[in-house]
């Protein structure tokens, strides 16, 4: 399916402001409903010349640091609206581009050799102080809940894939990233779409089964009709043969 192509920067100022502020969530921006047109546009038009600027190979660096299930083949537009919807409680692991395209993309200036340790300082102190513990919360509950549900201690993580080869992030790092309600439910939303995946796997061979059944019925019907046909034919023909003969024997035997 073929995805819709972005507005440019001329026909974005045509769009009403429900479509505009709908394409700004989709780059990844905040943007509430209320939001002023002027505002809203001059945020898209950034979105978009940041995204211009930074590599897309970047941006798969962060996607496999934060594990997000993503396809390889995804567009920066794409790539950036899951990131933006991530605020991991630390940045280990990440490399140094990744961390300043993953702040660039939350809304912070990077200054030319600003040391990492302050970039991380300033990722962690979004949000003041409630912030920071937000972050640390969803970071000790994922593990505690992971711990619950698997019984022991989680093990190291698998190697990263790219969809469809393999399947969402654990249950801990959704939860570090988007909260106890988000993680669950973004859990949940990947096994409710297994699980009808599975279901509708089951249920095309179901049709397939009843489609082969009824394919070798209908040929046994066709095979009975056929043989039925042939054997009036004969009947018919060993009928007419019979009259014929009656019929000479009648014509030699009459008088004249």
């Amino acid at each position: 399916m073929s995805s819709k192509p972005p507005p440019t920067s001329a026909s974005l100022s045509d769009l009403p402001l429900d479509q505009l502020i709908e394409y700004g969530r989709s780059l990844g921006l905040v943007l509430a409903d209320d939001t002023p047109q002027g505002e809203a546009l001059r945020s898209v038009r950034e979105r978009q010349q940041l995204l211009v600027e930074l590599d897309r190979d970047v941006l798969l660096d962060i996607v496999v640091w934060l594990r997000l299930p993503v396809r390889q083949s995804a567009g920066k537009e794409t790539l950036a609206k899951e990131i933006a919807r991530c605020d991991p409680p630390d940045f280990d692991g990440l490399s140094q581009r990744g961390l300043e395209a993953f702040a660039r993309l939350h809304g912070l200036a990077i200054r030319p050799g600003e040391p990492r340790k302050q970039i991380e300082r300033r990722l962690c102190g979004r949000g003041g102080l409630w912030g920071r513990v937000r972050r640390r919360r969803r970071k000790v509950m994922g593990r505690l809940i992971t711990r619950m549900l698997a019984g022991s201690e989680p093990g190291e993580p698998a190697e990263y894939r790219f969809l469809p080869e393999d399947g969402p992030p654990s249950l801990q790092r959704n939860i570090e990233q988007q909260g106890v309600v988000g993680g669950i439910a973004r859990k949940l939303r990947g096994v409710a779409d297994d699980y009808v995946r599975e279901k509708l796997d089951e249920i095309e061979q179901r049709i397939d089964h009843k489609l082969d059944e009824i394919d070798e019925r209908l040929a046994e019907w066709r095979d009975r009709e056929i043989a039925n046909r042939l054997r009036i034919l004969r009947i018919t023909l060993v009928f007419s043969i019979l009259v014929a003969l009656i019929c000479l024997v009648y014509d030699y035997l009459r008088p004249d």
